[in-house]
């Protein structure tokens, strides 16, 4: 029987896709409690960081503080500047002051995030983690589904884009699963030879 063109007998192979998907979040949320990380991934979305990283690069972080990070360090702050705040920047450590202050610098920028002009005070209790590794491009799913914005019509141009992309990656999954050779009893029967 075909409901919205899946055949009800396929619906055991999409279950089990689902939970990978759902065992994949599982295993970032719990490495995530074990690195002290809340959320242990990120994704480029700006030219600041290249050549060392590049837009759509997936990135896993561990827990770190201000006193743990060392100069040279990636780390990933959420931005306390009104320009983009609440968003989370993906820069190197470039020099500590005191006791818990980091200044940052996109290896692609021409000064520091904490530059006279720019806006950004030092980076301190607002530290989300630091670069473990860096996967290339992997993170491009990411980028088109999360919010691009704060505000109403932000969210309704989200909704739309999830939907949009939803049903694409729906068809996709369809596509695909349709040229599967079928497993049944049926599939069995002919591929048996005929004497």
């Amino acid at each position: 029987m075909f409901i919205f063109g899946v055949c009800l007998g396929g619906v055991r192979g999409w279950v089990w896709d689902l939970v990978w998907f759902v065992g994949f979040v599982v295993v970032l949320v719990v490495y995530g409690a074990l690195a002290h990380v809340s959320w242990p991934i990120a994704v480029v979305s700006s030219y600041s960081m290249e050549p060392t990283m590049r837009v759509g690069d997936f990135i896993v972080l561990t827990g770190a503080s201000c006193q743990s990070v060392n100069v040279g360090d990636i780390v990933v702050y959420v931005a306390r500047n009104p320009m983009w705040y609440g968003s989370w920047i993906i820069h190197r450590v470039y020099q500590k002051e005191g006791n818990c202050g980091l200044i940052t610098w996109g290896d692609n920028n021409p000064m520091p995030d904490q530059a006279k002009g720019v806006g950004e005070p030092p980076v301190s209790s607002n530290i989300v983690g630091k670069v473990l590794f860096t996967v290339p491009y992997v993170g491009v799913f990411p980028m088109v589904a999360r919010p691009q914005g704060v505000g109403a019509e932000a969210m309704a141009a989200w909704f739309g884009r999830i939907a949009v992309f939803g049903a694409l990656v729906y068809l996709f999954y369809l596509y695909f699963k349709a040229a599967e050779p079928r497993r049944g009893k049926k599939a069995r029967r002919a591929a048996r030879p005929r004497r």
